[in-house]
């Protein structure tokens, strides 16, 4: 296990990095959302949901279109009560950059604060994620 367990940021959206996979099962999500990969152990480990990959590499971001799709997929979910575990090799970089953006949109003011406070201080991890996120919540505002 990493240092950082999996935690639930609010109601439904779960946190943490795949070496927190077991501890993120326990949390018993409906969607997996891994952001690099997930080893087929998933299955001995019990989880029977959906998986929404979207991979990302490392201290990177997403193209705009892409990351709008894959927040609405994310928030689909959510609305309808679906338990969601976003989730990157160590659960800071790419899960920070991408739950910021969820919750922006969902109207969190100040998103990587939120973040960092409520799950890891480490979360967001490179100036082009953190770019990124102000310019996602630039785009949806209003």
């Amino acid at each position: 296990m990493s240092r950082y367990q999996a935690k639930e940021v609010i109601p439904g959206l779960i946190l943490g990095g795949l070496l927190d996979l077991e501890d993120m099962l326990k949390l018993h999500p409906d969607v997996l959302v891994p952001l690099d990969r997930l080893p087929g152990i998933v299955w001995d480990m019990g989880f029977r949901g959906e998986i929404l990959y979207c991979p990302i590499v490392d201290y990177s971001i997403l193209p705009d279109d892409v990351l709008d799709r894959l927040v609405e997929d994310i928030l689909t979910r959510l609305e309808a009560g679906k338990r969601i575990a976003v989730f990157c090799i160590g659960g800071h970089g790419r899960t920070g950059y991408v739950a910021s953006c969820v919750l922006a949109k969902l109207g969190y003011e100040e998103p990587v604060r939120f973040v960092r406070k409520n799950y890891s201080q480490y979360a967001v991890e490179s100036l082009p994620q953190y770019e990124a996120i102000m310019r996602f919540v630039e785009r949806h505002k209003g």
